[in-house]
């Protein structure tokens, strides 16, 4: 073994050490109580860092091509990348989730463990080669695992990558939901529109692959689902006003707010769909009550967490004013934003007593 071949895998397993260290830095180290940088300077900081590991994991993978490697070369940037790969788990370390918010906080540890161990992954790969020697039993592995750090970071640098700030960590959060929301409302109405169709799923092909197709629903059943898409409705709609009044606003809203919001709106999506699950034929109204109350569970806490911005200048006088939803009913003694949701809210709740109502005498 030439001296800078060994050399090569001293580094390269200093390497690896260093990526366990900082995932375990980053995993289990408690958030300091000082005062951080400001949180501009830490997202500079630490996308900075991110483009330098970029640059690193370049160099040595062209330094270390098969199949003549140039171990001379490899030094620089592998001791680059252990110095870059502990000034990630510093930097991240250093933001505070009580000053920083916590939402934010999770997701930029979210992308440096994944950086690292992307980065621990690729260079145990370059050890089993450096070490046994057998470069073609390895083929063009070392590229895909290279790209693989390559592509984290290139998301994490992208204008949807790496969040900015809180508020940005959280909208991003509700945002991903809508989709979820809409699916179910979506999977619901379809099932509503087979049954006014008279058109079972017995034709659908399940049953040659040996699967039972699920039953029509019946007239009552119908109703109970009718009711149902109502509430998911009314609820995707409060979903969207929250993204787009209180999550897109430029007020400035406390972390441990948005942070609790962050929270509501998976909580919501997991809801509905469990309401979606207890509407195929046979319905059992004992499962769909207990689902109603889950979700009703669910925009309680979304009200009370709202409450709390009852007082913040207003920013839905346009919404209003173009607003189609003319049924929402809005009460004359509060500011246009605490109309709006009371009126959703009020009807939300009315829906979702409705439903039971509909299959009275029925069950």
């Amino acid at each position: 073994m030439t001296s800078d071949k060994h050399k090569v895998i001293t580094a390269l397993e200093l390497l690896v050490k260093t990526c366990e260290a900082a995932k375990s830095s980053i995993s289990n180290d408690p958030k300091s109580t000082e005062d951080p940088p400001p949180l501009s300077i830490l997202h500079k900081d630490l996308l900075s860092l991110l483009s330098l590991v970029y640059g690193s994991v370049t160099k040595l993978a062209l330094a270390l091509k098969p199949p003549s490697p140039t171990h001379s070369a490899c030094l620089v940037p592998l001791k680059e990348l252990s110095d870059r790969i502990a000034a990630i788990s510093h930097c991240i370390n250093m933001f505070n989730a009580s000053i920083h918010g916590a939402t934010l906080v999770k997701e930029v540890n979210m992308v440096a463990l994944d950086v690292v161990e992307s980065m621990r992954t690729l260079a145990s790969l370059y050890v089993e080669i450096e070490k046994f020697g057998e470069r073609s039993r390895f083929g063009d592995e070392y590229l895909m695992r290279t790209g693989a750090v390559h592509s984290i970071i290139e998301i994490a640098r992208s204008e949807d990558g790496l969040p900015n700030d809180n508020l940005t960590a959280v909208r991003r959060h509700w945002s991903k939901d809508t989709g979820g929301l809409e699916d179910g409302i979506r999977e619901l109405g379809e099932m509503i529109e087979d049954a006014r169709s008279e058109i079972g799923t017995s034709e659908d092909g399940w049953d040659e692959l040996g699967i039972e197709p699920s039953k029509p629903l019946a007239d009552q059943e119908l109703e109970v689902a009718e009711k149902a898409l109502i509430v998911l409705r009314l609820c995707s709609l409060l979903h969207q006003k929250v993204i787009s009044d209180i999550l897109s606003t430029p007020d400035s809203l406390l972390n441990t707010f948005l942070d609790g919001l962050a929270a509501l709106s998976p909580a919501l999506v997991s809801s509905s769909d469990e309401l979606i699950s207890t509407l195929d034929s046979p319905q059992d109204m004992d499962c769909v009550k207990t689902e109603l109350l889950v979700l009703k569970g669910v925009i309680d806490g979304i009200q009370n967490h709202l409450s709390n911005l009852n007082n913040q200048t207003d920013s839905l006088t346009d919404l209003l004013r173009e607003s189609s939803l003319n049924e929402v009913s809005v009460s004359t003694n509060c500011n246009p934003r605490e109309k709006w949701f009371n009126g959703c809210f009020d009807q939300i709740a009315k829906a979702i007593q409705s439903v039971p109502e509909a299959a009275n005498g029925h069950y």
